[in-house]
């Protein structure tokens, strides 16, 4: 087995935290060999909500204390907001432009640590990702509803409390079919083909 992988995730919402570490954890079990995924403590608190401004104003500073941490050094840091809208454009154009903001938002760090960072957008939000999950839809037909419509389908209501999210998260991932939703998302495919590439990287420079 590879030297384990430990990643941070800073993340704007609550089923970030539930949703991506199962598709981590999914993930490192499909290398060959299979791989360890560990998440690290390091977040942003959510003890309340955690926000768009928030990931902006702390994605940076959080990564590079972390990078350069002797004592307790990771390998990856995942970093993502929403895209707060559709995007039905050939290129993802709005899907680029903030990937974009949120890579400035870094300045140099991005540039000094870009290859163990991670960057994820959303179409609308990540409960659109967890809704193909529920559903087997055709590629990107769930993306055009505003977000308050999202949550109602995703939790049966528009406005969930923390443990609402976590709980149908939770059940969720438990079914998923990652590989399937890197076909019906193309904001998922985008992030799922960053992934893949790190890991490979990753177990060929530590067999």
């Amino acid at each position: 087995m590879s030297k384990p992988l430990r990643y941070t995730l800073i993340g704007e919402g609550f089923a970030e935290y539930e949703f991506i570490p199962a598709y981590m954890t999914w993930l490192g079990k499909t290398q060959t060999p299979q791989l360890q995924v560990n998440r690290t403590n390091v977040q942003i608190p959510i003890s309340k909500n955690p926000s768009v401004s928030k990931v902006l104003q702390e994605a940076g500073n959080m990564c590079a204390r972390s990078f350069t941490d002797e004592r307790d050094p990771f390998d990856l840091c995942i970093i993502g907001i929403d895209l707060d809208r559709a995007d039905h454009t050939d290129d993802l154009e709005y899907h680029t432009e903030r990937l974009r903001e949120l890579q400035d938002s870094m300045g140099k760090v991005h540039h000094v640590y870009k290859d163990n960072i991670i960057l994820y957008v959303p179409i609308q939000a990540i409960d659109c990702w967890i809704n193909y999950v529920q559903h087997n839809a055709t590629p990107n037909s769930l993306e055009s509803a505003i977000k308050n419509e999202i949550k109602k389908r995703v939790y049966g209501q528009s406005n969930p409390d923390r443990q609402r999210i976590k709980k149908v998260v939770q059940e969720t991932v438990m079914k998923a079919d990652f590989a399937q939703l890197a076909k019906q998302s193309r904001s998922f495919g985008h992030f799922h083909k960053q992934v893949t590439e790190f890991l490979t990287t990753f177990i060929n420079q530590h067999p």
